[in-house]
């Protein structure tokens, strides 16, 4: 994967003039200490504006189409007070996935992008994004096909708002990011 010279990284803080390694942020059996991650996909980032975490709120991408499901509607949109996206310089960041990088360093970022809704961020970007029962949302996450057919018998919110609608699909060589 080659680096691109900027990166994305997302939060709920507007001002932060510095980005510091955080052990908040990492995946559950993530061992390499405190970091912060970027993406240099900004659909992507948009999915980390808002506080959740993967039991009731999950996201990634099936090849080129993002998507972001939400099983506890009411939490999602009491934590959804916007959020920023910084542009910072990739030279201390390592790949960590398909789409994320890792940096153990702190960094300063040179541009940000605020939004003063998270949902709408993803949205307007082209996320995919669906409200689900609990019970529905613990099926996608435990689904042997990463949930994309049950997602695609969802209306998603973006289909709801008239907005443009991508059908998820489960290729060969890809698979669900997380």
């Amino acid at each position: 994967m080659a680096k691109p010279l900027y990166l994305y990284h997302a939060s709920p803080e507007a001002n932060l003039k510095i980005i510091e390694p955080r052990r908040k942020t990492a995946p559950e059996g993530f061992n390499m200490g405190p970091v912060i991650f970027a993406t240099d996909s900004f659909p992507f980032a948009t999915q980390f504006l808002v506080d959740h975490d993967d039991s009731w709120a999950n996201g990634g991408a099936f090849g080129d189409t993002f998507f972001f499901v939400i099983g506890d509607k009411k939490r999602f949109l009491k934590n959804d007070n916007g959020g920023t996206i910084y542009v910072v310089p990739s030279e201390t960041f390592e790949p960590f996935n398909k789409r994320e990088w890792c940096g153990k360093e702190k960094v300063k970022p040179v541009s940000r992008m605020s939004f003063s809704s998270g949902l709408n961020a993803m949205i307007i970007t082209g996320v995919q994004v669906y409200f689900v029962k609990p019970q529905i949302y613990r099926q996608i996450q435990n689904s042997e096909d990463h949930g994309v057919s049950i997602l695609n018998n969802l209306k998603s919110e973006n289909e709801k708002w008239g907005l443009e609608v991508k059908v998820l699909e489960l290729y060969k060589s890809s698979k669900k990011v997380v």
